[in-house]
């Protein structure tokens, strides 16, 4: 039985200590651009230090000296790290840094100043009032309000409307509705009969869109129908009785099952597509996210140049005011100074940080459209195979850098806007000798060659594979399928038309 005993032993270990300096930067990093400015202003309310630069008189043309870019790689070398101990600041840094805030990119402070006068001059104060969703009840109450009814069939249509759910169908029986309704006096001494419900829904239901305020489907399609004298003996039935056949297309089985030819059912099917199963589909639409551009690329002469969107994060400065309130409480040990001291050295790395991340997705964007010079030149089908590796190495990081710089940062080229992320992308061989071609570029191939196809005879995966194949494409039955897959589109023998 061995005997255990307390001792001292020494063992030499690598291990990586995250500094919560470095995991700022790697989160500011990550950050997308409006949810970097959103943390901006959070460290500016909690840290005093940090203000935004108040900008002074213009200055003339001549003394233009400094690019965007060279301002941003002058910064981080006056903004290296703090060899000093990790107590105090760097005051030296400090000057560098004021005097280069002083002195640098006149250009961009003088447009920036130029943007402000100019939104106040010219901005209208409501255009900067964010409008209220438009809901579906909103849009019903207007219509019923002009319409030419009386007082007790508008207290009704309000009861209908706010009884219609947010697929515009009303789901509560009309027997149900006329005990929600209350009508003032001396209209409440005359009793709701259900035929009075009913003539007001019929107003409604004219309103619209077309469909709404339906109790079921088929009432909402006959609507549509009627509206549009657009009238088909099939579609109803097949809708109530065939519904899972028209799911999965099966035209065969449902001509078989209604006993009508195949061009009735494909008739029917082009006017069910026409149709709208939910009336207010266009008010459950959720709003667009909002994107924010980082950085921008234009063709200057022969060469294209990418443009940084970092105005609103350069105004962000370190206060002079507490800097020389620092340097005079220096030689005391009190709580104010040590205080000042933190959040000095806390500024410090914040502007380090982003700068450093300003510098890190212009290098990405650079190395991007180096590597997707077709694209830009050419269109999206000269797409080519890029993995986060190629850019890594080209500007000499690691990948998981490239990933978080990539991720929810948009470039703004002459052929819209896109996540730096979509050019990013494995690739297929090229069976003529040519450079591999990058699978975005495939998926709009086939979404092409599908859209060109014959409706009466469309081409199965095989098919694709064939013609893909004639192009110099190598690609597998399995990979077309799962890329048509991808791109939501059925397979062949569920796209078929008949008529």
């Amino acid at each position: 039985m061995s005997s255990l005993a307390i001792g001292q032993h020494q063992k030499l270990t690598q291990q990586l200590t995250m500094t919560p300096q470095m995991l700022q930067a790697m989160k500011i990093l990550q950050l997308s651009r409006l949810e970097l400015e959103q943390y901006v202003q959070t460290q500016m309310a909690e840290n005093p230090v940090l203000e935004e630069r108040e900008y002074g008189p213009e200055e003339p043309l001549s003394k233009i000296e400094k690019t965007t870019e060279d301002v941003i790689l002058d910064q981080l070398n006056s903004m290296a790290e703090p060899t000093q101990s990790k107590d105090e600041v760097d005051w030296e840094i400090m000057a560098r840094q004021k005097e280069a805030l002083l002195s640098h990119d006149s250009t961009a402070l003088r447009s920036a100043k130029t943007a402000k006068s100019l939104n106040k001059e010219n901005t209208h104060p409501l255009e900067q009032v964010i409008s209220a969703t438009r809901t579906l009840t909103d849009h019903l109450y207007e219509q019923v309000m002009v319409m030419p009814i009386t007082p007790r069939q508008k207290i009704i249509a309000q009861e209908i409307i706010g009884n219609i759910n947010e697929r515009g169908y009303l789901e509560t029986s009309l027997t149900e509705l006329i005990t929600y309704i209350h009508l003032p006096p001396p209209e409440d001494a005359v009793t709701i009969n259900i035929a009075e419900v009913e003539e007001v829904l019929t107003l409604i239901q004219k309103c619209e869109p077309t469909g709404v305020g339906s109790r079921d489907l088929e009432e909402c399609l006959n609507l549509q129908m009627t509206e549009w004298n657009k009238e088909n003996p099939h579609l109803i039935k097949m809708v109530t009785s065939q519904s899972k056949e028209l799911q999965r297309k099966n035209y065969h089985q449902i001509a078989k099952n209604l006993k009508i030819s195949l061009t009735e059912v494909d008739e029917a099917v082009a006017l069910l597509t026409e149709l709208e199963p939910i009336p207010a589909r266009a008010f459950l639409k959720q709003p667009s996210p909002y994107i924010t551009v980082d950085v921008s690329v234009i063709k200057v002469g022969a060469h294209w140049q990418i443009v940084p969107h970092d105005d609103n994060l350069t105004q962000i400065t370190i206060s002079s005011h507490y800097q020389d309130m620092m340097q005079s409480l220096s030689a005391n040990k009190q709580p104010t100074a040590a205080y000042l001291q933190k959040k000095l050295r806390d500024a410090q790395w914040l502007l380090k940080a982003i700068l450093k991340r300003q510098s890190t997705i212009i290098k990405v964007s650079q190395a991007i459209v180096a590597k997707q010079l077709e694209f830009f030149e050419k269109g999206p089908q000269y797409l080519c195979p890029m993995t986060l590796k190629d850019v890594a190495e080209i500007i000499d990081v690691h990948e998981s850098t490239v990933s978080r710089v990539t991720a929810g940062k948009y470039i703004q080229t002459p052929r819209g806007i896109f996540e730096l992320r979509y050019f990013f992308s494995s690739g297929l061989a090229h069976n003529r000798g040519a450079a591999a071609i990058a699978s975005e570029s495939v998926r709009k191939l086939i979404s092409d060659v599908i859209a060109n196809e014959n409706p009466k005879h469309p081409l199965s995966d095989q098919k694709i594979v064939d013609i893909l194949t004639i192009r110099g494409i190598t690609i597998a039955r399995r990979t077309v399928a799962k890329y048509r897959e991808q791109l939501a589109i059925p397979p062949s023998a569920q796209r078929r038309r008949f008529a």
